[in-house]
Order: structure tokens, then sequence, then C-alpha cells
């Protein structure tokens, strides 16, 4: 297993995919009265259940793609028909990271622990290494910071 394989943003994806599976098991959220806590949820349950567990099991397939593919070295298409791979991973990351911040701001009544900021993290992560893997690809449009060519000059008027 050859870490030296991997990109910054391949890195990134994959460790933040595995962080937050890990993090999935801390304290999310807990009810407490006169220092006894009377519930407890991770992030595989409890208020908002939904959507954490969609985010997480994204992160887990995206660092599961990057696990598979850069550091086994197992061959896999180089685009989903026309979406590339770090297009996917930005998609991904993006949607693992507002579904975490809905999970967030949703539930109001409860305390919230340690593991769901440090989730909340790891989604940040997932998408900054989506952006980082689209970027290195040159997936992105040159207004997100990729390397597109600029708009072809209009056609000349007869």
């Amino acid at each position: 297993m050859d870490l030296k394989k991997l990109t910054p943003g391949e890195m990134t994806t994959a460790i933040s995919g595995v962080l937050l599976l890990i993090f999935s098991f801390f304290t999310w959220y807990s009810v407490d009265a006169l220092n006894i806590t009377l519930a407890s949820h991770g992030g595989w349950s409890g208020p908002g259940g939904f959507w954490s567990i969609v985010a997480i099991l994204l992160g887990v397939v995206l660092a599961a793609h990057v696990i598979i593919e850069r550091i086994e070295g197992v061959e896999l298409p180089e685009r989903l028909g026309s979406v590339g791979w770090g297009q996917m991973h930005l998609i991904g990351g993006a949607v693992a990271f507002v579904f975490l911040v809905i999970k967030v701001l949703a539930n109001s009544g409860w305390d919230r622990k340690i593991g769901l900021w440090l989730g909340l993290l790891c989604g940040i992560g997932l998408f900054v290494g989506g952006y980082l893997m689209a970027k290195e690809a040159g997936e992105l449009p040159q207004a997100l910071g990729g390397k597109g060519e600029a708009a072809p000059p209009a056609p000349p008027a007869v």
C-alpha cells in the first residue's frame, strides 16, 4: 500500500471518509438532565438520522473508490458517462456536507456533542477533497478555478 500514489484531493477524500465512518459511532446528540444522560444518539440514529446516514454512506463510498482504485490498483472506467470521477467526488462531497449541515440545523432540542462537530468537519473534508480531485483532473470550469478554456469566440457576422 503506497500512499505516495495519492494526490492531495484523493488523500483528503480518503481520510475524511474513513474518519466520518469512525466518528459516526461517537455521540452526536444527547439529552441531559441533572448531570444524567437520558438519551444519546450517534450518526446512525437519532433526530434527523436519514441525513447523517446518507452522508456517512456517501463518505464511505467516496473513500472506498479512492482506496480501491488508487491504493489497491483496481482498474475502473475513467468516466461515468459524461461525468468524470473528480466531478462525482465533488458532487458527492457537496451532498454529504449539505446533509450534515441539515442535521446540525434541524435538531435544536438536543444537546450537540463532539461527534456531530467532528462529522461536520469530515463533511467539509469530503467537499474540499472532491473539489481538489475535480481540479486535479481538469474537470472544473475556469470560473471555479479549473483550467477549462474560455468560451469560444462568436462566429463572424455575415
